[in-house]
């Protein structure tokens, strides 16, 4: 299998690559002295700045050079000088896996910078720009800083007291490429939003909140069991909403609060979802745990479906997307562009790791398979609904950002038809994986510059309806051509990494198909086929109406592209050739080391790197999307995209609009119920109160006072019985001693010599003596007393 793993090591030990970080600092520096000189007025570097109507630039240039100087001593004094300096990995006792603190920093160091920013930002706000500008490139650098560790093995790190639960990273390679591609786009955006944000409100809170978003954001990719997972994931959906809301309109905070409630239900979901998973398998681990899960019987499948609708309405899978259309438009635009580039990528992230890791056996060859190849055909149906829904959607649209909100949906299609594509193959899925894996990370690139591009746009013209721009193609010359490589990359035009991406999906759901001759996949081919034409409709619409269509208003006097502008648009442009051009090198040595932890046949994987996308086969296929797109829009053109779309047919009337009115009926059902108890019993009727009130005051007046009279008799009456029965055995016991002191004292005397046949006398033999013997008797004792006292004293 071709893995980072299998990388050769020079070394056993794995070096650090903080030293890197150390070279790449000055860049750091060199922003933040030009940003905070763009008040000053003064230079910024060795070279002479570039002015605008008087808004100053950074010394990009400057920025450039100190990049390639640090390259270049990095790679002339070899890297080992370098990485070896400081070793800052350990490897836990008795495991493989890496233990290394780099994971938590990463994460840790965006909320740094969010707290920092906000407090600077009170007093100077170019500092606050520098501070987050350089948060989010040391952000950016430490993931990168990474790679020597993840290409060997997985790194992980534990907080096991952390809320009494565990906070647990564990960064695979797969993980690691989220991460670097999430960290090094938000740089961009957020080294545009100095920019862009010049023109808003409440600048302070933005930087604050889209640091801390990044921070939640990594915390996802680099997570390493689900609970840890899902702390982040609520976290980062709790930020990004002060974003949606940013502006403050009516429109806003109906975005935002539809943002916050979908949100807050699919956090619920996901969390139901661990529990049970917890419960029954023992663990929240994210690997491949079928085994496990197997004898879960419905509560299996239920749990799967929590899961995907958690995750799936950050994915924006339909009909869960209805919060994507309204949310991105009304956002800032570098949030839009990291809404839709990055963050929604967290919930495919999700999908990913339950129905291609999680829900797989350990083993290749095992009958559990087929219940992976359900959840894959489920998958498979819901990215083609998807796909083509926000296709046709978008057509119709006549907002920039609202045309690329529903092209982001639409793209998630394709995600998750990958997605399905792989768990349906299941053992064999290899190209799935390749198709879905290289198509996020296309789609993160082209969806985030033309967010940045349309942004650009609306600073200028403060419009990005469809009939108040156009023409605007000699004004914005750079963005136009760096729009149009983007536009070609979604479409899936050759030579860009769209189509690359595009024909590895093709070719996965024709494998899909051919694996079982399921009739029904054949369609999600053509239906793949018809929604790749669409797309490149509303993108060839999108362009034209920005930049080739009849000018609207004086373009002339409209500012034109910074140089910031212009090399970050281009940097865009260079990355989606690249991908376009350059695909054996990425799929070789960033695609399939993704792989690692996955559970595929390697030869499979092999085929994979040998597939090639030039050939006829492939160039006929995306042709015929490419004519799709074509004559369609040649054919709406005419009634300029007017299509009679039934707005019966809306998922908010259809779906969620019923389901609400039934909760609130049902709630105010039981509300009304007890309210109508309450009042009935207690307040709407006073009759039973007062007639407890009545018995109450009977049982005082009356009832009471006779009770107590009677218990105090019977009481009195008890008390003289004792005390007369008391009595009368005193008098018996004296009586008795009496006649007792008397038998004595005759007895002792013998004065009463009538025996009358008393029974006493003929046992006390000793006293029927004379009375004579017995005085004698009584002297002798007093007489041998004496004597025997006189021998005893001396």
């Amino acid at each position: 299998m071709l893995s980072a793993a299998s990388v050769p090591q020079e070394s056993a030990a794995i070096p650090s690559f903080l030293p890197v970080i150390l070279i790449l600092l000055p860049v750091a520096g060199v922003v933040a002295r030009g940003l905070i000189s763009q008040s000053t007025g003064h230079s910024a570097g060795l070279f002479n700045r570039y002015r605008v109507r008087k808004a100053d630039l950074f010394s990009s240039e400057f920025v450039v050079a100190i990049i390639f100087i640090g390259l270049w001593l990095y790679t002339v004094l070899g890297q080992r000088s370098f990485t070896a300096a400081v070793p800052l990995t350990g490897t836990l006792p008795g495991s493989e896996l890496l233990s290394d603190i780099t994971p938590l920093l990463v994460v840790l160091l965006p909320f740094a910078g969010a707290l920092i920013s906000g407090l600077i930002g009170r007093s100077n706000k170019d500092i606050r720009d520098c501070v987050a500008t350089c948060t989010a490139f040391l952000t950016c650098v430490l993931a990168i800083s990474m790679y020597p560790m993840v290409a060997a093995g997985e790194v992980s790190y534990a907080l096991p007291e952390f809320m009494g639960l565990g906070l647990l990273f564990r960064v695979d390679f797969f993980g690691f490429v989220f991460a670097v591609m999430a960290s090094f786009i938000w740089f961009l955006a957020t080294f545009y939003s100095g920019e862009y944000m010049r023109h808003e409100h409440a600048s302070t809170r933005y930087y604050v909140f889209l640091l801390l978003s990044l921070g939640g954001t990594l915390g996802v990719f680099l997570a390493g069991d689900f609970l840890s997972l899902f702390l982040f994931f609520e976290a980062m959906t709790l930020f990004s909403y002060v974003l949606v809301v940013h502006a403050q309109s009516e429109e806003a905070m109906a975005a935002g609060r539809n943002y916050l409630y979908m949100g807050i239900f699919g956090g619920l979901c996901l969390l139901v979802a661990i529990m049970m998973v917890t419960m029954h398998a023992g663990t929240t681990a994210i690997a491949p745990g079928l085994e496990s899960l197997a004898d879960m019987g419905t509560m299996g499948y239920v749990a799967a479906g929590l899961f995907f609708i958690g995750f799936g309405i950050k994915a924006g899978a339909a009909p869960l997307h209805i919060w994507l259309p309204q949310a991105h438009p009304v956002a800032p635009t570098p949030a839009s562009a990291l809404l839709s580039g990055i963050m929604i990528k967290t919930g495919a992230y999700g999908i990913i790791r339950v129905f291609t890791l999680l829900y797989t056996p350990t083993q290749g060859e095992s009958p559990l398979w087929y219940t992976t190849e359900q959840f894959g055909y489920a998958l498979i149906w819901f990215g083609m609904v998807t796909m083509f829904t926000a296709a046709v959607l978008a057509l119709v649209q006549r907002h920039a950002k609202r045309v690329l909100a529903y092209s982001s949906v639409s793209q998630m299609g394709y995600i998750l038809m990958g997605i399905g594509a792989a768990a349906y193959l299941g053992f064999d899925g290899a190209m799935g994986f390749a198709g879905w894996a290289y198509h996020i990370l296309n789609h993160a690139f082209f969806k985030s510059a033309m967010f940045l591009m349309v942004g650009a746009i609306y600073l200028r013209t403060h419009s990005l309806d469809y009939s108040k721009v156009g023409g605007l193609w000699r004004r914005f010359p750079v963005t136009a051509a760096a729009f149009l490589v983007a536009g070609a990359a979604i479409a899936g035009v050759p030579g860009f990494n769209g189509y690359v991406s595009k024909t590895l999906l093709h070719h996965a759901i024709v494998d899909a198909w051919q694996a079982q001759g399921v009739t029904s996949l054949w369609y999600a081919e053509k239906i793949f086929t018809i929604t790749g034409g669409l797309t490149v409709c509303y993108i060839a619409r999108l362009f034209y109406s920005l930049f080739l269509g009849p000018a609207r208003g004086d373009t002339h006097k409209y500012a034109r592209e910074t140089f910031l502008e212009r090399t970050i648009f281009a940097g865009f442009a260079a990355f989606l050739l690249y991908g376009g051009l350059a695909y054996s090198n990425v799929i070789e040595r960033v695609i399939l080391p993704m792989s690692t932890g996955f559970v595929y046949n390697d030869y499979y994987l092999n085929y994979v790197a040998k597939t090639g996308v030039w050939n006829g086969e492939d160039l006929f296929a995306i042709s015929i999307s490419l004519g799709i797109g074509a004559v369609t829009f040649l054919l709406l053109s005419r009634i300029d995209f007017a299509l009679p779309l039934p707005q019966k047919l809306s998922v908010e009337r259809l779906i969620y609009k019923p389901v609400l009115n039934f909760s609130v009926n049902m709630f105010m059902a039981v509300g009304r119920g007890i309210e109508f108890v309450t009042e009935g019993v207690l307040v709407g009727s006073v009759r039973p109160s007062v007639f407890l009130a009545r018995l109450a005051g009977s049982a005082d007046a009356g009832l009471l006072p006779r009770v107590g009279e009677a218990v105090l008799l019977r009481l009195t009456q008890m008390r003289e019985s004792v005390y007369t029965y008391v009595v009368s055995m005193v008098h018996e016991v004296q009586v008795y001693t009496r006649e007792a002191e008397w038998v004595a004292f005759f007895t002792m005397i013998k004065l009463d010599y009538n025996h009358r046949g008393d029974h006493l006398y003929k046992k006390l033999t000793l006293m029927n003596l004379d009375l004579c013997l017995f005085i004698i008797i009584i002297t002798l004792v007093i007489v041998f007393s004496l004597r025997f006292l006189t021998l005893m004293v001396p």
